[in-house]
């Protein structure tokens, strides 16, 4: 399947760079926006510790001069856009005239510079305590520091622990590599991933795990783990997996019951592996027919003459096929409209393009927490703009 993200030709290699740049700060453009905000936030609630003398709910009467008052909301206009609703913290006593603002939005280009490197690089201490400094005015608290950061943990965190709706039809699953840094060099690790479509043909990526091996362990830990969530599976009409064998052995303890689609682009690719180079145009060219099908009864009967004509030439082709071709031909007994959506993993591997895209000029995450955010904002990023769009051809 062709892509206008992984191929180009001469003519269109300026109008695809441009919309590949356009994505890319975009996306970017939003996540600094939410941390424009939760940055603000935090900075309006150290700067009214410091006027009434008392962290948040501490009880301290001997050095605190006045108490919270709850909050007002106002918005910002900043370069970058509005920053909307932003919580600015009252004292009872006291009138609160703070200096953030102010001091931002004279310093913004600098502010949201360093915003942006610090969430591609997963958000470190030091650019956090960077930006704060000269918002403040004063020498930033580590508490401050500690807060901005756990605040994008925390959402991270409600991310891999919330209730999971069973809702879904189609349950597609997949891994992509990365690196990430340990103590003493990188290694590669797979993020384990779950992608899924509603009825109504609404797209989520539901869940995400980072794994040190794509093994059957691995996979069913992840897998249960949704289950418990509460994805039991009872709406699940298909399964869509690359065919490993350690996620297929895990599915069959988690999910026995749901039937499964085999990729037929990791198929075909499997195929390939077993062809000598001077047939692969043509005998690929016709295994593709199969799942171009009207049917599932005229999909066999081109395999059968698709097998004829090439078993003597690819014996091992033909057989990569017709070992799994049941599960290859599943996608058939659903709805014809969704037929293109079901019968490979491009669904899921599309937002992989988008996380390496994100990431690659990262080349290697600083560690575990770094990569957990950078996969979590590019599936909230991806979540939020599906969430009104769905397919067509659905909710039926």
């Amino acid at each position: 399947m062709r892509t206008k993200y992984l191929y180009f030709t001469e003519t269109d290699l300026p109008e695809r760079w441009a919309e590949i740049k356009e994505d890319f700060w975009g996306d970017l453009k939003t996540e600094t926006l939410r941390l424009v905000k939760r940055l603000m936030e935090n900075c309006l609630n150290d700067e009214l510790n410091l006027v009434v003398k008392a962290p948040y709910y501490a009880h301290n009467p001997e050095t605190r001069n006045d108490y919270r008052n709850g909050y007002y909301e106002r918005s910002l206009e900043t370069n970058i856009g509005f920053v909307n609703e932003i919580k600015v913290p009252r004292a009872r006593n006291t009138t609160f005239k703070t200096r953030v603002f102010d001091k931002y939005q004279r310093r913004q280009k600098e502010v949201n510079t360093t915003l942006m490197k610090m969430f591609l690089k997963g958000v470190s201490t030091r650019e956090v305590g960077n930006v704060i400094e000269p918002l403040l005015g004063v020498t930033y608290s580590a508490s401050t520091i500690s807060n901005i950061t756990k605040t994008l943990d925390a959402e991270v965190k409600t991310f891999h622990s919330k209730k999971l709706e069973d809702k879904y039809s189609y349950l597609f699953l997949d891994g992509i590599t990365v690196k990430i840094k340990n103590c003493l060099k990188s290694e590669k690790m797979l993020v384990l991933a779950a992608y899924g479509i509603t009825k109504e043909g609404f797209k989520e990526l539901i869940a995400f795990k980072i794994s040190n091996r794509e093994n059957e362990a691995n996979w069913t830990i992840f897998i249960n783990d949704m289950y418990n969530r509460g994805l039991t599976g009872s709406n699940l009409k298909l399964i869509i997996t690359d065919g490993q064998k350690g996620l297929l052995a895990a599915l069959d303890v988690v999910y026995p019951n749901v039937p499964r689609q085999r990729c037929w682009v990791h198929k075909l690719r499997n195929v390939a592996s077993k062809l000598p180079k001077n047939l692969h145009s043509t005998c690929l060219a016709e295994s593709k027919l199969i799942y171009q099908a009207k049917n599932k009864r005229q999909a066999i009967k081109i395999f059968r003459k698709w097998k004829s004509k090439w078993n003597k030439k690819a014996e091992k082709a033909v057989k990569c096929i017709e070992n799994d071709l049941d599960d290859l031909l599943r996608f058939f007994d659903s709805p014809e409209a969704h037929w293109k959506k079901i019968r490979t993993t491009n669904a899921i591997e599309r937002n992989f393009r988008e996380v390496r895209r994100r990431i690659r000029t990262m080349n290697v995450f600083t560690n575990h927490n770094s990569c957990d955010r950078i996969i979590f904002a590019v599936f909230n990023a991806m979540n939020n703009k599906w969430e009104k769009h769905p397919l067509k051809g659905f909710n039926q």
